[in-house]
């Protein structure tokens, strides 16, 4: 019971990687806000949980993210943990280059690639845009509305989701790339401001992981993604949301800045 009388709040709560972190968090202790574009889906993670609550917010606009946690402190107490989980992809982009990557990897299994992605020459304007919004700006909002929460009690943990892609870089992802590589500039460039504030700031760049939008692609790509994986298969949210908790608490005292890569061997440095 790590987080006994911590207060947690989740962004992206309602599926997936955050819902797991929400029921990982209260697993320990916390009372957890799960905070989501669906109310719905937040409420149906959130109902087995002791004084959780699910609480809108759309994490590309500033106001959303500041009354977000306005409501969870007035609902459930001092915020203490803030986890920057939310997440989308252009699904437009996805469709166009999903048969082009599974194209180039049968090539490749017999020879060199014949078939080019054109991936960034087709992203659209609005595509690079609404993925940005989403992940780095975000986590940005994020992260400055709780240090402007928990500086007042100098003290709070902020873990923000990056991902391998802003490590090295995915291939036919380049919004997407670009807006974890921010994230992890983000992380640390706060990290070194606020410790002295009492607040800590880490990120996690998780690689493959099997959730319910991976568990759908049963193609040559989810494959090839096991293949790539040296552990030989994907992750799950729940080891996920074992490292977030890690870096919430007090075992991670002395981590300021780090990025932990919960990847099966993906990526071994940083």
């Amino acid at each position: 019971m790590r987080f006994e009388g911590a207060v947690a709040a989740v962004t992206g709560g309602g599926s997936g990687i955050g819902a797991a972190i929400c029921r990982r968090l209260a697993d320990e202790g916390a009372t957890v806000a799960a905070l989501d574009l669906s109310v719905d889906r937040a409420q149906e993670v959130v109902a087995d949980l002791p004084r959780a609550s699910a609480i809108y917010a759309d994490v590309s606009r500033a106001d959303s993210v500041e009354d977000a946690l306005t409501q969870v402190e007035a609902k459930l107490g001092p915020l203490t943990i803030m986890v920057n989980n939310a997440g989308a992809l252009a699904m437009d982009h996805v469709a166009r280059i999903k048969p082009l990557i599974e194209q180039q990897q049968a090539e490749q299994a017999v020879g060199p690639i014949k078939t080019p992605l054109d991936a960034l020459v087709r992203l659209t304007d609005e595509e690079w845009r609404f993925v940005m919004s989403v992940h780095l700006d975000g986590t940005f909002y994020g992260t400055r509305a709780a240090v402007r929460k928990m500086v007042e009690r100098r003290s709070g943990a902020i873990i923000n989701m990056a991902s391998v892609c802003g490590i090295e870089g995915c291939t036919g992802h380049p919004h997407y790339s670009a807006a974890k590589a921010g994230v992890l500039g983000l992380t640390r460039a706060t990290a070194k401001e606020v410790i002295v504030q009492g607040i800590r700031v880490n990120a996690v760049a998780p690689g493959f992981i099997d959730t319910t939008r991976t568990k759908a692609d049963v193609g040559v790509a989810r494959e090839v993604n096991v293949q790539r994986t040296p552990a030989g298969r994907l992750g799950t949210p729940e080891e996920v949301a074992a490292t977030v908790a890690f870096l919430a608490s007090d075992d991670a005292a002395f981590f300021v800045g780090a990025t932990l890569n919960v990847n099966g061997g993906l990526v071994t440095a940083v």
